[in-house]
C-alpha cells in the first residue's frame, strides 16, 4: 500500500491487510481460482474502503465490487467497450454532450478505487488535456449550456488547485447556472473530498449545486460518509443518489430497502437505479430486467415514494435515461 495516497494497487496487499477474519468474505466473492491476480483493468482500493468491508455486515458484497474476478476475462456478446457511447457523443476531448443543453466533462482518470463493474474501463483517458482551458474554450462557443456535470473517473481526485481551476472557467460562463459533480468519495476516500470543502461551501452562492453519489450498498456508509454529505447539505448542496443494480452486491428487496433508508438518514434522497452498462468483462454482474422490476415492485410495497429510485437503464444515442 501506497502510505502517502492510502490506497491498494496490490491485491496481496490489500489481502493481507484484510486479514484471517475476512477469509470466509473473500472466499465467497471470488472462489478459489475465480480471483484475477493480473487483471486487464488494475486493481485499486482505497484503505478507508477496506476498513469498510472489514466492519460490514455483508463483507463479500463489498468484496464482488473491487475485487477482479476471471469472468472479467469472458468475451459475451452485447458487451462492448463503449457501451453507453460516449465516444461519438465527444464534442472536446474532455467534453461529452448527449442531452440537451448539458454538458458532461471527463476531468480525470483518477478514481478513490477501480470498481469491477465500470462502464468507463476502457475509455481512452490519455487523451485528457488541459481540462479547464479545453471547457473554457469549448463553452465560449456553446452559450446554451445551462448545466455542467463533472465526472471521470471522480472529479474530486483533482487536486485543489486543479480542480478550482476548472470551477473557475466554468463559472465564467453565465449561461451555466447548475453544476452537478458526480463521485464516489464520500464512501472511497471521504479525506480527499474533504480537502475541497473551502470551494464546495462557496459553489451555492454562484450555482444550483447537485452532488450525485454513487452508492451501490448501505454498509458503503458510515459516520465519515455522514460528515461529508451533512457539511454539503448544510452548504446548500442537493444530495442525490444513483446506484447500479449488481448481482451479488445489492439485488435484494432488503439490501436496497436499507440503502434508501440509510442514504435518507446522511441527507442523501435515492433518485436512480441504473441496469448494468454493458462493458466488456462486467456480465456476470447483469440482473435480468424482470428481476430487477420485481424488486421495484417490492421496495415500493416498503418504503415512501421518495426513497423509491426509478430503475433506468443508459442507452447510447438517446436522448435521456430510458425508463426499464
Amino acid at each position: 500500500m501506497d502510505d502517502a495516497t492510502k490506497v491498494f494497487t496490490q491485491i496481496s496487499d490489500f489481502l493481507e491487510y484484510l486479514g484471517p477474519e475476512c477469509a470466509a468474505a473473500v472466499a465467497n466473492a471470488a472462489p478459489h481460482g475465480k480471483l484475477d491476480l493480473s487483471p486487464k483493468f488494475p486493481f485499486v482500493c482505497s484503505r478507508h474502503y477496506a476498513d469498510l468491508i472489514k466492519k460490514a455486515g455483508e463483507p463479500e458484497a463489498l468484496l464482488r465490487e473491487i475485487l477482479p474476478h476471471v469472468a472479467e476475462r469472458e468475451n459475451v456478446a452485447g458487451f462492448v467497450d463503449d457501451p453507453v457511447g460516449d465516444l461519438p457523443a465527444g464534442k472536446a476531448d474532455c467534453v461529452i454532450q448527449k442531452y440537451d443543453r448539458r454538458a458532461l466533462i471527463v476531468s480525470t482518470a483518477t478514481c478513490g478505487a477501480r470498481c469491477r463493474f465500470c462502464f468507463r474501463k476502457n475509455y481512452p483517458f490519455q487523451n485528457i488535456p488541459d481540462v479547464a482551458r479545453q471547457v473554457s474554450d469549448w463553452l465560449d462557443t456553446h452559450s446554451d449550456i445551462w448545466e455542467v456535470i463533472l465526472s471521470g473517473g471522480d472529479p474530486l481526485m483533482l487536486g485543489p488547485g486543479e480542480f478550482r481551476d476548472l470551477v473557475e472557467a466554468i463559472a465564467m460562463h453565465g449561461s451555466v447556472t447548475t453544476l452537478r459533480i458526480h463521485t464516489r468519495l464520500p464512501i472511497m476516500r471521504p479525506d480527499v473530498a474533504m480537502q475541497h470543502f473551502e470551494l464546495l461551501r462557496e459553489l451555492p452562492a454562484r450555482f444550483e449545486c447537485v452532488l450525485t453519489a454513487h452508492v451501490d450498498h448501505p454498509d458503503e456508509l458510515d459516520e465519515e460518509s455522514q460528515m461529508v454529505f451533512g457539511q454539503l447539505k448544510y452548504s446548500g448542496w442537493t444530495l442525490l443518489n444513483q446506484s447500479v443494480l449488481l448481482k451479488g452486491v445489492n439485488d435484494s428487496a432488503e439490501t436496497l430497502e436499507k440503502l434508501s433508508r440509510k442514504l435518507f438518514t446522511q441527507g442523501v434522497l435515492p433518485y436512480y437505479l441504473h441496469q448494468l452498462d454493458h462493458a466488456n468483462g462486467v456480465a456476470h454482474f447483469e440482473v435480468s430486467d424482470e428481476n430487477a422490476r420485481a424488486l421495484i415492485e417490492e421496495i415500493r410495497k416498503r418504503l415512501p415514494g421518495y426513497l423509491v429510485p426509478k430503475l433506468v437503464r443508459e442507452i447510447a444515442g438517446e436522448k435521456s435515461k430510458t425508463p426499464v
